[in-house]
């Protein structure tokens, strides 16, 4: 090994403690009342107890229930093993897609944990402005929606730039 740690290693340490914070932002979360609502930034970001039975922006969560949980982690099973291949064929090139590789893993393992626990995925953050007495909402998230959702956006960039 080369001084200090590998990339590899470097990359799975990031993983693991990424997937803790996750983890434990939504047992905390799940440890609250029901309807928990807390005002971090007063017009901007909240913390709430919020469940999603669907994905993004609570897509297929009025699907009946046996279908949607089965059919959604089929799905994000099935795209967790192609960033786990596409990581371990990038994982010690130069360059930063490796890293957003594992932002996306992390991401995906986080949502699939609570899924497979619980039957929905525990989301908490809440963003929003507050524009003459109306407020407009973001879709509450959690740590591994922002590592999926910034990853793929930088991908994107980045596919973009190379070409």
């Amino acid at each position: 090994m080369s001084r200090g740690l590998n990339r590899t290693w470097q990359q799975l340490i990031l993983f693991g403690l990424l997937l803790t914070a996750d983890q434990l932002s939504k047992w905390w979360i799940e440890q609250q009342m029901p309807f928990f609502h807390y005002t971090v930034i007063p017009g901007f970001f909240d913390i709430v107890k919020a469940h999603n039975f669907g994905v993004a922006f609570s897509i297929f969560a009025d699907w009946d229930s046996a279908w949607r949980t089965n059919t959604l982690l089929g799905v994000t099973i099935g795209i967790a093993m192609v960033v786990v291949l596409w990581w371990w064929r990038e994982r010690n090139q130069s360059g930063v897609e490796s890293w957003l590789l594992i932002l996306i893993l992390t991401g995906a393992i986080g949502n699939i944990w609570d899924r497979m626990q619980l039957g929905y995925v525990v989301d908490f953050i809440d963003w929003y402005v507050r524009i003459g007495g109306t407020e407009y909402h973001w879709p509450a998230f959690n740590i591994a929606d922002a590592c999926i959702s910034v990853s793929v956006v930088l991908l994107v960039i980045l596919s973009f730039r190379k070409s």
